[in-house]
C-alpha cells in the first residue's frame, strides 16, 4: 500500500499493531500492541480501532489526518461509513475525558482531524475534578490518597510508614496490567491476568495484593478447566488467599475469591450471605458487587443484580462488564427502554466489543426485532475483530428462523446447537432458550436434563463434581417463556432447589409461574 504524507514526513500503510512502538502522548504512555493508554496511576485498554486511530494521530504530531488517510490506515481503505469514525473519534475523547488534561482531538471541518496535547496551564485548569465526576482512580490509589491526607492532616507520621512492605516496581507494573486484563472482559483476559499475577508474586513474594489478585482471578477460570485441572484450582485459590491474608489481614480480592470458590449453583443462600459479608466490608469493590449481582441473576432477581452493576458503573465507569450484564438483565426484567440505554451508552465507548456485540444482538433478537438484530450483525463496523465469520452467518440464519419461520432456517439452527451442546455441556445455557423460542420444547427439557442431572438421552455423560459450575440465569430469559409455563419446568426448579431458596428468602421470579 502506498504512503501518504504529513508535513514531508512518509505515513506507511495499514497499522499493525503488534508491530508499533510504544509511544508518549503529553504524560500518557500508549502502547499499542496491549492496546493500553496508561498514566499517573491509571490504565485503559482501548479497542483495536480506537488504538489503530490513536497511533494514527499520535504519529501525526499535532498534523491533521484527513479521512480518507484514517480510512486507508485503520480500516484498510474498506468502504466506511461517516458513523464508524465518527464512533471512534467519539470514543478517543472519552479517553481523553478520563485523563484530564492529556489531549483533545479537534474536527476540521471538511478535512480530518488532529490531535492536540495539552499545555501545563490547560492542564492544570482541568485536572481537579468536580464532586459530580467519577472518580479516576483505582480503588487501591483511590485509598492510598485519602490515607495520606489523613495523615498529613494529623502531622504525625509519613504515609509511606517504614513497617510497610513496598513492592518491586517490576512487581507492581505486573501488577497494574493484570488488572487491566480482568476488567477488559475480552476471551482470555482472565488467563493473561493470572499470568502476570503470577510473576508478580514470583518476583515480590511479599507483595499482598498480587496474591489476592492471584486468588480472584483463579476464580474467573473455574469454568474454563477441565476436570482434572479443576480438581487442583480450589487449592491453588485458598493457599493464593491466605498467603495475601497472611500479609494483610483485610486483603478484599483474597476474602471474595474464598467465597467464590463452591459453586453458586443449589448453593445460592450460602452464597449469598458470603458474598453480602464481603461487599458490605468493602462496599466499592467492583468484583463484590458484581459477584452478587450475578448470584442474584441465577436466581430470577434481575433488577436487583442490575442495580448493583449499575452501581459498579456509577463508581467505575471503565469497565464494561457491568455495562452488558446489566443491559441482559434489564432486558430479561422487561425494562427494555433502560435497557437499550445502557448498551448505547456502553458501544460509544466500546463500539465493537465481543460483550456487547452478542448482548446487544440478543436484546434486539430476544425483544422481538429480530430483522433489527439481523442488520446489525451485518454492520462490518460493529463486528469484533475476533468474530468468525460463522458466527455471523449462524447468528444471521437464526434471526431469519425467528423472523419468517422457515422449516429449513429453523431446522439449520437447531441442529448447529444441537451439536455444540451435545458435545460440550457447558453450551448448553446458550442452546436450550433458542430451542425454545424457536418451538423445540422437548429438546429443551432433555437437554436440561442432562445439564442438570446428568440423564437422559441428550450427549454423552456429563458428570457434575463438586466444583462444577451450573448455571440458572438463563432458565429466567426472554426466550424461555415458551417453556415455562409447561409443567416440566415448575418439575425441574423444585428438582435443583431454587423452589427452596425463594421460600426461604421470600422471593420468586416474575417471570415464573407462582
Amino acid at each position: 500500500m502506498g504512503a501518504s504524507k504529513h508535513d514531508g514526513l512518509a505515513i506507511p500503510g495499514q497499522v499493525v499493531l503488534a508491530h508499533e512502538l510504544s509511544f508518549a502522548i503529553g504524560f500518557l504512555r500508549v502502547d499499542p500492541a496491549t492496546r493500553q493508554v496508561s498514566g499517573e496511576g491509571c490504565s485503559e485498554t482501548l479497542e483495536p480501532r480506537v488504538m489503530q486511530v490513536l497511533v494514527v494521530l499520535g504519529r501525526a504530531r499535532g498534523s491533521i489526518v484527513t479521512r480518507d488517510e484514517l480510512i486507508e490506515r485503520c480500516w484498510d481503505s474498506r468502504v466506511v461509513g461517516e458513523d464508524a469514525i465518527n464512533r471512534v473519534i467519539s470514543r478517543l475523547r472519552h479517553v481523553a475525558e478520563q485523563f484530564r488534561g492529556s489531549y483533545r482531538v479537534e474536527t476540521i471541518t471538511k478535512v480530518g482531524y488532529r490531535l492536540v496535547v495539552a499545555n501545563e496551564a490547560e492542564r492544570s485548569a482541568t485536572a481537579s475534578p468536580s464532586a459530580a465526576d467519577p472518580p479516576l482512580a483505582t480503588r487501591r490509589s483511590a485509598l492510598a490518597a485519602g490515607a495520606a491526607a489523613v495523615v498529613a492532616v494529623g502531622g504525625v507520621l509519613a504515609w509511606k510508614a517504614p513497617w510497610r512492605h513496598q513492592p518491586l516496581a517490576e512487581a507492581v507494573e505486573l501488577f497494574h496490567r493484570g488488572d487491566i486484563a480482568q476488567r477488559a472482559g475480552f476471551p482470555d483476559q482472565a488467563r493473561q491476568s493470572v499470568s502476570y499475577f503470577e510473576r508478580a508474586v514470583h518476583i515480590d513474594p511479599l507483595y499482598a495484593e498480587a496474591w489476592g489478585a492471584l486468588a480472584l482471578a483463579y476464580t474467573h477460570i473455574l469454568e474454563g478447566f477441565d476436570i482434572a485441572e479443576l480438581a487442583s484450582l480450589p487449592g491453588r485459590i485458598r493457599a493464593a488467599a491466605a498467603r495475601a491474608m497472611e500479609l494483610d489481614p483485610d486483603n478484599a480480592d483474597a476474602q471474595l475469591a474464598l467465597a467464590c470458590i463452591p459453586p453458586f449453583f443449589r448453593n445460592w443462600d450460602t452464597a449469598e450471605r458470603e458474598l453480602r459479608l464481603v461487599r458490605d466490608r468493602h462496599p466499592r469493590h467492583w468484583l463484590a458487587n458484581g459477584r452478587l449481582a450475578m448470584l442474584l441473576y441465577q436466581v430470577g432477581r434481575f433488577e436487583e443484580g442490575a442495580a448493583l452493576h449499575q452501581g459498579v458503573i456509577a463508581f467505575d465507569p471503565m469497565i464494561v462488564g457491568p455495562y452488558a450484564f446489566a443491559a441482559t438483565a434489564l432486558s430479561n426484567a422487561g425494562q427494555m427502554q433502560a435497557a437499550e440505554a445502557l448498551l448505547r451508552r456502553a458501544l460509544d465507548r466500546w463500539p465493537a466489543h465481543p460483550l456487547l456485540w452478542f448482548g446487544k444482538f440478543n436484546h434486539l433478537l430476544f425483544s422481538g426485532r429480530p430483522g433489527a438484530a439481523a442488520a446489525f450483525i451485518q454492520d462490518p463496523d460493529a463486528l469484533p475483530s475476533s468474530s468468525a465469520p460463522d458466527q455471523v452467518q449462524s447468528r444471521l440464519v437464526l434471526a431469519r428462523s425467528v423472523e419468517f419461520r422457515r422449516p429449513a432456517d429453523i431446522d439449520s439452527s437447531v441442529a448447529r446447537l444441537h451439536q455444540i451442546a451435545e458435545a460440550d455441556p457447558r453450551a448448553i445455557p446458550g442452546a436450550a432458550p433458542i430451542f425454545a423460542l424457536l418451538g423445540r420444547l422437548d429438546l429443551t427439557f432433555a437437554c436440561l436434563d442432562r445439564y442438570y442431572f446428568d440423564r437422559g438421552p441428550f450427549g454423552a455423560p456429563a458428570p457434575i463434581g463438586s466444583y462444577t459450575r451450573r448455571h440458572t440465569d438463563f432458565l429466567f430469559s426472554l426466550p424461555m417463556a415458551a417453556a415455562r409455563p409447561d409443567p416440566r419446568f415448575a418439575r425441574l426448579t423444585r428438582a435443583i432447589g431454587l423452589d427452596d431458596y425463594w421460600r426461604a428468602t421470600g422471593s420468586r421470579p416474575a417471570q415464573v409461574p407462582a
